[in-house]
């Protein structure tokens, strides 16, 4: 007879009978169900009834060194698990002042609220609301008592989800429930630390690198003067922004751990993530990247009120001064795509009398830039400020945008919509014939303009196309010749649009929730950056500069190559306008008491490559160049390419081709561009207020210490006249630089995401073409690409030993995790593709 076993048995039943027939022949306090996980082949072994969590009696455990070796292998997994709950509350009891037996209700508890939440959660898209509606509903009908512990849950997980949903769901865990009274408050304060440490590690899913690798990606979140880490299961009594901050700084997961244990769910952060996604608490395309950082998904009631406050703002120390010039006369252009709601930027040409002096002189353009006068709304000092501060720039994710102020301001009273008078600081300048700024006739003034035309880049090219832009509204003609004269200048000057004149594109991916498919629609869309490149726009239509070169990606659009160039033809103009201004560090003049009035400004500085020190890898760029190897090239020559700081001391910079550059042309979504309209502004304050002062005129009451810097009561005296608020530019620069990384993840997941799809609906290989760029790593035969249908640069290892640059691949995914951020390809079996009928990319 054969023998029976286990494992002949699964064998011709389906695995359901199996498991049926394993709760009926094990003792009822062991049953046990499989539950398959993320995919992969293994299984995890937790308890059939998970209604209520069962206490371990750690004596016991801790008694026996190991299991019985007779014991059923199913309780011996069963005891290795709660070993190591075990295991995790003594690790917890070393650093905290929490008692053993405070540790065990805390988590039977939270395991008790969990698994209620467990229990009617289906789909976690279409649930959340309902769920959040009823228990609002709730909510209302129990007494004050029954709702301690949702009240002391209140505004404990902002920022902990992406969404307010999310963050409704963690709080709403905590409404009181049938099975569950209300416990002991210190037992629910446990309970909301251990699930905060439960989100915090499930945001480490992805994280990859060493433990000091993973501190630098959130050093940004530091700040001097913080407290020491609090001992686990600290209860912070009043909870805020900087408790949020710290949290996400320290990534204290230990009690996170425990909760894992004590469900019996897979201890990593891929356990923790997917049992949020099963509480219906996030959902499983969180952007963990988001959450990680410490950028706020939100804003606060609180801050919302502050931008109202705001917006009714009558306060204007320039109209005050009477320095606010009057612009609204120009015929001013806005220039963005379709979906910009936060403008800060719009052009104007004014027309200049050419006879000067009596000399018959040919008129000439002068060429403005109005920038939004964002510090009129949020200026030093002002509460609004602390909440952009707070963030530091906007961010633009494929799912979202989350803006540095609160969409009222940003959308609304700072934004240049067009028929409305809106505040700016504009800049005027005028060109010589070579495309180079006539510095002496630079003017910078706050001012008060009228949007006319608000165009998007599609409009303003069709205009061009169709002549319109050189007869009926001639000024963008005529823009568009100065942009090109500018372009030929930095080329000319050695900018990396003339050393790189083929640069690689990037896909720029997009995705939309779908509420029909419960899913997101993703697309994709590769462009070239900014329009840079020496393309046909910039002057030289033959030689190398022929038909755009790549099909898949977007056409060279004369409205980008406008926008860019006038923002920086703005840049340089304002670094040469202040190295013209008359500094003043005196108290008096003539007698005459006075304010002292210096402007810095944050030049950003870039030192040119070092060809002579490195001329065999500059040979081989420059064959790269010859052989027209266009993509390889550009890989090859970003080597390059120095690092750009940032200085008070004015310095060229290489890849903008000029002596000197100051970004300042978006106060809406960068902090650091707004603090220079906060120093610029107050510059040309006091140098009206000394002028007053020569002329003896009083200053006028309006005007506050915070609008000029320096404190108006102490005018009179000559000494003591520091700067009140200096203006720190490196401040909130961490945030920024953070920002890089977030994007640069987020659009990952979504390109991922979006070939993911491609192979779940494709029956066979999903292939690619792509390009090799050069060599990463040459013992590993490790080598960069570019996927020309994807706009992407990535690694791949070869798998028939060397590559030369710029051969031709056909490559297939292998595999692709979105979450993970990975993806493989292989040699593709033909030579197909997702756009195998269409036209084949071009040389490059």
């Amino acid at each position: 007879m054969k023998q029976f076993s286990i494992k002949t048995m699964i064998r011709p039943i389906n695995l359901l009978a199996a498991i049926l027939f394993l709760s009926c022949i094990l003792p009822n306090e062991n049953n046990f169900i499989f539950h398959h996980v993320n995919g992969f082949s293994q299984f995890v072994i937790s308890p059939l009834s998970c209604t209520q969590s069962r206490s371990v009696d750690r004596t016991r455990l801790r008694s026996v060194e190991s299991p019985d070796p007779l014991m059923n292998p199913w309780r011996r997994s069963y005891w290795a698990l709660h070993s190591q709950a075990a295991a995790d509350s003594d690790s917890i009891l070393k650093g905290s002042k929490l008692t053993e037996q405070e540790i065990d209700e805390s988590m039977d508890y939270l395991a008790k609220l969990i698994n209620f939440q467990l229990g009617p959660v289906k789909n976690p898209i279409v649930d959340i609301t309902a769920t959040n509606a009823e228990n609002e509903q709730a909510s209302t009908t129990n007494n004050d008592e029954d709702l301690t512990a949702y009240q002391l849950a209140k505004g404990r997980f902002v920022d902990l989800a992406t969404t307010l949903q999310g963050e409704q769901s963690l709080e709403n865990i905590f409404l009181p429930q049938q099975s569950t009274p209300p416990p002991d408050i210190h037992i629910v304060q446990n309970a909301i630390t251990s699930l905060q440490s439960l989100l915090i590690y499930g945001m480490q899913i992805g994280v990859k690198g060493s433990e000091e690798m993973q501190k630098k990606t959130v050093r940004h979140l530091f700040r001097a003067g913080d407290p020491p880490q609090e001992d686990v299961g600290t209860w912070i009594p009043h909870w805020n922004s900087d408790s949020i901050r710290r949290l996400k700084l320290y990534r204290d997961t230990r009690l996170g751990t425990y909760v894992l244990s004590k469900l019996l769910r897979k201890r990593s952060a891929q356990g923790a993530f997917d049992l949020l996604v099963d509480m219906g608490v996030w959902r499983k395309y969180e952007d963990t990247a988001l959450l990680r950082s410490g950028f706020p998904t939100r804003f606060l009631e609180s801050e919302t009120i502050v931008a109202k406050d705001a917006e009714m703002s009558t306060h204007d120390p320039d109209g005050i001064l009477g320095i606010r010039r009057d612009l609204r006369h120009h015929k001013i252009y806005t220039i963005d795509s379709a979906s910009t709601a936060d403008i800060d930027d719009g052009i104007s040409v004014e027309v200049l009398d050419g006879d000067n002096d009596g000399e018959n002189k040919p008129s000439r353009n002068r060429y403005w830039i109005h920038i939004a006068d964002v510090d009129r709304w949020a200026p030093r000092g002002s509460e609004l400020l602390k909440v952009a501060e707070r963030r530091g720039t906007s961010l633009y994710l494929p799912t979202m945008t989350l803006c540095m102020f609160p969409e009222i301001m940003s959308s609304g009273a700072m934004s240049l919509q067009s028929m409305e008078d809106k505040c700016a600081l504009s800049l005027g300048v005028e060109l010589n014939s070579d495309g180079s700024i006539d510095p002496s006739s630079i003017i910078m003034t706050p001012s008060l303009i009228h949007v006319d035309y608000r165009l998007t880049y599609d409009q303003v090219d069709e205009m061009l196309d169709e002549g319109v832009g050189y007869t009926e509204e001639w000024q963008i003609g005529a823009m568009l010749g100065a942009a090109t004269k500018r372009r030929a200048h930095r080329v000319g000057r050695g900018s990396t649009e003339g050393m790189v004149p083929f640069p690689i594109p990037n896909g720029m991916v997009s995705a939309t929730y779908n509420d029909e498919t419960k899913e997101h629609d993703v697309t994709l869309k590769i462009e070239t950056t900014h329009n840079s490149g020496a393309n046909m726009t910039a002057g030289d239509k033959g030689g190398i500069f022929e038909e755009h070169y790549d099909p898949y990606c977007s056409t060279v659009s004369s409205s980008q190559l406008i926008v860019t160039e006038m923002m920086i033809l703005a840049g340089e103009a304002i670094g040469k306008w202040q190295k013209l201004q008359a500094m003043q560090s005196d108290t008096s003049l003539d007698g005459c008491t006075q304010l002292p009035n210096l402007l810095e400004l944050p030049f950003r500085r870039q030192p040119g490559p070092e060809f002579k020190s490195r001329q065999r890898e500059s040979s081989q760029m420059d064959f790269l160049f010859s052989m027209n190897k266009r993509y390889p090239h550009a890989w090859y020559a970003r080597r390059f390419f120095n690092k750009v700081t940032v200085s008070e001391e004015p310095g060229p910079h290489f890849g903008m081709g000029l002596d000197c550059y100051v970004q300042w042309s978006s106060p809406i979504r960068r902090i650091t561009d707004l603090k220079v309209h906060a120093a610029v502004k107050r510059y040309l304050r006091r140098k009206r207020v000394n002028e007053m002062l020569q002329k003896g005129l009083p200053i006028p009451s309006e005007v506050s210490s915070m609008d000029l810097g320096y404190d108006v009561s102490k005018i009179q005296q000559t000494e003591n006249m520091d700067d009140i608020d200096p203006i720190d530019y490196r401040a909130g620069l961490g945030m920024i630089f953070a920002a890089r990384p977030v994007q640069s993840s987020s659009s990952n997941y979504w390109l991922f995401e979006y070939i993911r799809q491609l192979v779940d609906k494709s029956d066979g290989e999903v292939m690619f073409e792509s390009i090799v760029l050069g060599c990463v790593n040459q013992d590993r035969f490790q080598y960069a690409i570019y996927v020309y249908e994807l706009g992407l640069e990535y690694r791949y290892l070869s798998e028939t030993g060397k590559l030369e640059e710029g051969k031709r691949l056909w490559l297939k995914v292998s595999s692709v995790n979105p979450k993970m951020e990975l993806l493989s390809f292989s040699l593709a079996s033909r030579s197909g593709g997702i756009h195998a009928q269409q036209s084949s990319a071009p040389a490059a």
